[in-house]
């Protein structure tokens, strides 16, 4: 079989599909994608709201609790217990399929009758405020977050205890500020680090103790902007840079940061993989053109995927044991054979075009089921019925596509279109790594929604804090404070207080959110560019500059040195 260039039916440009790509197609039975892969993906990123939490009114008690959904979406939500629990039939909403109608005018308005979660979480004990996240306990605004303890602000971060302030971290304790620090303890203001104690802004290391302000070391102990020191020495360094100022702390961020880009970056993030693309995979093997993916095999076109998947194809979020996949977003845990679906969890299997189905068999174009199987929009059919049935609604797909405002077609084999999004484009996951405005996202034939927040009365200006921790009482908890960036109301928790005075850290100026855009500044896009290593050192094995060439998550522009991996590995191993 050949490559086949194509044109993307959204933004025109082409793109290519490889035999190996076709391959897995005719696995799962789906025809080739009309979109190209960055296409797919935004997409997808527009079914996931990540990071906001609304108060609206519950559909069944008319209490008002928190939801992933925008009180202005169209959308019925249960609070979980309830819409877990057999106190109401899941397919009374369940209708006969009109052959007369596209499959995603009828999807839509079963997704506007249908009950669905409130927030999407799973096993959580007193961690009302948090989104997108399982097995939590004492967390508060933790987004994209498992198996996480009495911590707050946390995003995207795994098995992680007593920490604050991280993004995209694994297997933390005692931790703050990070990006990209896995099995870490006691470690701070730092990023792409891994298996570190006692570490204090600092880039790129790897097994090691006691240092600040360094850069690509391995396994030392006692480093002082990369430079050797004793124990007592760099006790002293560092004794007056930790003394809990938030004035030293601003002056040594800025220090640091300029130290950093005087040493090279290898052209993506990545440890122990194995015939594998993209930027942040580690411990995987045949990953392609995929976006921060651990401990897989056989994917492609992958984003946010972790523990154990495998055979999967442009996949978002998740993972834990998923298999099979394809073209879907927030599935995981055992799910298997799914295709086109958003919401799935819990040993689903065999699904196609559903929506918060979970545990669910054998389903097609249902929203909001739990523990069911051989249902189509909502309704019961025999196994016989259900197979024949999903046949005919193909064929109908096929022959009776779905046309949007902007003339995009959908068949069979196309992911939802973005009218069909319970989110607004502002209020997903898009937002964050394709930014637009509103104007650009209407254009495109994307919802935008403008909500309204709740505004607290200031009672104290962050400009105004005592300089040091060591001065700042608990009556700090009482506070609205104004933050320097955005001058909304904050609040500072017992938990996060009694954090910053144990590790002699400054009280935060800024709000969370703030402290977060702050922090995603350090992470890479889910996009390539095509580059050439930058290394010129002859003691490397090339004849003046390097020639190697790459795909990187570093664009052009920016001021990092960029090294290919060779070049990487002997200037810092």
């Amino acid at each position: 079989m050949q490559s086949e260039t194509k044109i993307c039916q959204n933004c025109k440009k082409d793109f290519i599909i490889e035999p190996e790509d076709f391959n897995f197609y005719e696995k799962m039975k789906v025809p080739a994608p009309t979109w190209c892969p960055e296409c797919r993906m935004v997409r997808r990123l527009s079914f996931r709201n990540e990071s906001m939490l609304f108060r609206r009114l519950d559909s069944h008690t008319g209490k008002e609790i928190f939801s992933g959904f925008s009180p202005k979406s169209k959308v019925i939500t249960y609070e979980n217990n309830y819409w877990y629990s057999s106190d109401w039939d899941q397919l009374e909403t369940g209708v006969d399929y009109d052959f007369s109608k596209t499959f995603f005018e009828q999807f839509r308005l079963l997704f506007s009758r249908a009950p669905v979660l409130a927030r999407s979480v799973y096993n959580m004990v007193n961690s009302d405020y948090c989104q997108e996240a399982s097995e939590c306990k004492n967390a508060y605004l933790c987004f994209n977050a498992d198996y996480i303890e009495n911590s707050a602000y946390l995003r995207k971060s795994h098995r992680v205890k007593d920490s604050f302030d991280c993004y995209e971290v694994d297997e933390n304790e005692l931790c703050y500020e990070n990006v990209l620090v896995d099995k870490s303890y006691q470690t701070f203001f730092s990023t792409d680090c891994e298996s570190c104690v006692d570490v204090w802004f600092s880039k790129g290391l790897r097994g090691c103790t006691n240092c600040f302000g360094c850069v690509n070391l391995r396994n030392k102990s006692y480093y002082y902007f990369n430079k050797a020191c004793t124990r007592e020495e760099y006790l002293e360094n560092i004794r007056f840079l930790t003394s809990g100022s938030y004035k030293i702390m601003l002056e040594t961020k800025k220090k640091v940061a300029n130290f950093w880009l005087n040493f090279p970056n290898k052209f993506y993030h990545g440890l122990r993989v194995i015939n594998s693309t993209g930027e942040r995979i580690f411990d995987s093997k045949n990953v392609k053109d995929s976006y921060f993916v651990k401990n897989a095999q056989n994917m492609r076109y992958c984003q946010d995927v972790w523990i154990k998947a495998s055979d999967c194809y442009d996949y978002s979020v998740w993972g834990d044991g998923a298999e099979n996949i394809y073209e879907c977003m927030t599935c995981g845990m055992g799910v298997y054979n799914l295709k086109f679906c958003f919401h799935c969890w819990e040993e689903a299997r065999d699904l196609e075009y559903c929506a918060y189905c979970i545990g669910s068999k054998n389903c097609f174009g249902c929203v909001g089921l739990y523990k069911k199987e051989y249902c189509i929009f909502n309704k019961q059919y025999t196994k016989e019925e259900y197979f024949l049935m999903v046949q005919k609604i193909k064929k109908q797909m096929n022959e009776v596509p779905y046309i949007d405002k902007n003339g995009r077609i959908y068949r069979y084999g196309e992911f939802f279109s973005f009218d069909i999004s319970p989110l607004s484009y502002n209020e997903s996951l898009a937002q964050f790594f394709f930014p637009l405005d509103k104007n650009t996202a209407e254009e495109k034939g994307y919802q935008w929604r403008e909500n309204s927040t709740r505004e607290y009365d200031i009672t104290i200006d962050a400009k105004d804090l005592k300089d040091n921790i060591d001065d700042i009482e608990d009556t700090i908890l009482n506070e609205a404070i104004k933050c320097i960036n955005c001058n909304r109301a904050y609040r500072i928790i017992s938990l996060e207080f009694q954090f910053y005075k144990r590790m002699k850290l400054p009280l935060p100026r800024t709000c969370h959110n703030c402290r977060f855009i702050e922090r995603f500044k350090l992470v890479n896009p889910p996009k390539l560019w095509h580059r050439k290593c930058m290394c010129d050192k002859t003691s490397h094995n090339h004849q003046g500059k390097c020639e190697v060439e790459f795909e990187t998550p570093y664009a052009p522009e920016r001021p990092e040195i960029v090294y290919c991996e060779k070049c990487y590995q002997q200037e810092v191993y």
